[in-house]
């Protein structure tokens, strides 16, 4: 006997059809999707032509500093200055000063506040050093518990100071694994760590005692870059780590792609040949992608490119929203000023998307989850606008988040204001 369902979605468009469906949804699963769903179900939404997503993923986010800078008339943590070094020590005294209970309410807000704006994966970096401890990773796992109702998130034990630089790290990302967080984090070999093969030895040898991926902070510009992920990618290979390495910023691939005057050194189709080879994932994050970053590139190479929103109004800066569809309307206009790529096209627009979307669920390995159809969670989002072109250039705030087959989220429609 077919299953009855518990929630209907009514005249909504997926993605990739002309015309509008119904869903219906229950036991958290979606039951069938069809033009013209004759059962009725106890709830209903009617999506009034909005467009119908798999929940949104942002595969690389820190909410452990999320918010700090709120609270005030004026944004805390003004700096005049973007200098790396004391940007790592005022982190190092905001988590310092925090309590486990302070950082979890901040987290807490953070992640209700992604997940209203449409996403239910993510990707999380989470502090940790020799004096601070895991203190910072408890407080994220209580939250992960308290809220796993809402999203689903990886939790990534990231050494802020660096393994080598502070040597004592090493030991806390292993009591970081051992109490529950998903991979190992790490970052800049050459310029934080000052050593890039043992920094990425480490890396490895931490991983594969766990058995868990990794995912590192790559900010170095130029032949440096380029070197690094050229490594980590021959490592990865040798270790036999294919699929389970992701390089977050490299900043270095839009210099290579560019011919930046800080890059000399091997050819960005090399580089992308030995990422191939690999199967490394890159994640560029909004706030600092460069113009010339390779998105449409990876994308004619079968590449994985997904996106993080990175901060928002933390210790580093004011900026962010933990709004995915924000993100790429500020990437749809930044990587455009690159003669190369095009973004103001229909196809620009939806390689954006895909970077918050399959790329994304691709990032964090739950790619059999996309797209929206018959067995899979019920993660749906149900934007105030008809296409991932529309959603972009708009960026409305969604007008339902559901999460397995229940609404988590609710906004009202936006409705043109009557001027007098």
């Amino acid at each position: 006997m077919p299953q009855k369902p518990e929630l209907i979605i009514r005249s909504g468009y997926l993605p990739n059809k002309e015309d509008e469906v119904d869903i219906s949804i229950a036991d958290g699963k979606i039951i069938s999707v069809s033009t013209n769903i004759e059962e009725t179900a106890e709830k209903e939404i009617d999506a009034s032509g909005g467009l119908l997503s798999p929940g949104l993923v942002d595969a690389h986010f820190h909410t452990d500093m999320a918010l700090a800078a709120t609270g005030e008339r004026l944004p805390k943590y003004e700096y005049d200055t973007s200098d790396r070094e004391l940007l790592i020590g005022k982190s190092h005294e905001y988590f310092a000063e925090q309590s486990r209970e302070e950082l979890r309410s901040q987290i807490r807000k953070a992640i209700k506040l992604a997940v209203t704006n449409g996403i239910l994966h993510l990707r999380n970096h989470v502090y940790l050093d020799s004096t601070i401890g895991t203190k910072v990773i408890e407080a994220t796992l209580d939250v992960q518990e308290e809220l796993e109702d809402l999203i689903d998130m990886e939790i990534i034990a990231f050494p802020q100071q660096g393994f080598l630089r502070d040597k004592g790290s090493q030991q806390v990302a292993r009591e970081a694994l051992d109490i529950g967080a998903d991979l190992v984090g790490g970052i800049d070999p050459g310029t934080i760590n000052n050593d890039v093969e043992q920094t990425i030895n480490t890396w490895f040898e931490i991983a594969t005692d766990y058995d868990v991926d990794i995912d590192v902070h790559l900010h170095d510009r130029g032949t440096l870059g380029t070197y690094t992920l050229e490594r980590i990618a021959e490592r990865t290979v040798e270790e036999e780590y294919e699929g389970r390495v992701t390089a977050s910023h490299c900043y270095a691939l839009a210099d290579a792609a560019g011919k930046n005057e800080n890059h000399h050194g091997t050819s960005i189709d090399d580089i992308l040949d030995k990422l191939s080879a690999a199967n490394i994932s890159v994640i560029t994050c909004y706030q600092s992608t460069r113009p010339g970053m390779p998105v449409s590139q990876f994308n004619n190479n079968d590449l994985i490119m997904a996106h993080g929103t990175d901060g928002a109004r933390h210790v580093w800066g004011p900026f962010g929203n933990i709004d995915s569809l924000e993100a790429m309307l500020v990437n749809s206009i930044k990587l455009d000023l690159d003669s190369k790529q095009n973004f103001r096209t229909d196809e620009g627009l939806q390689q954006l998307w895909d970077l918050i979307t399959t790329n994304g669920a691709k990032v964090m390995n739950i790619e059999k989850t996309y797209p929206i159809k018959p067995g899979t969670p019920a993660d749906i989002v149900i934007h105030d606008a008809s296409s991932p072109q529309w959603a972009i250039i708009e960026a409305p705030t969604p007008r339902h988040v559901i999460k397995d087959g229940q609404v988590v989220a609710q906004n009202e429609p936006r409705e043109i204001s009557t001027i007098y």
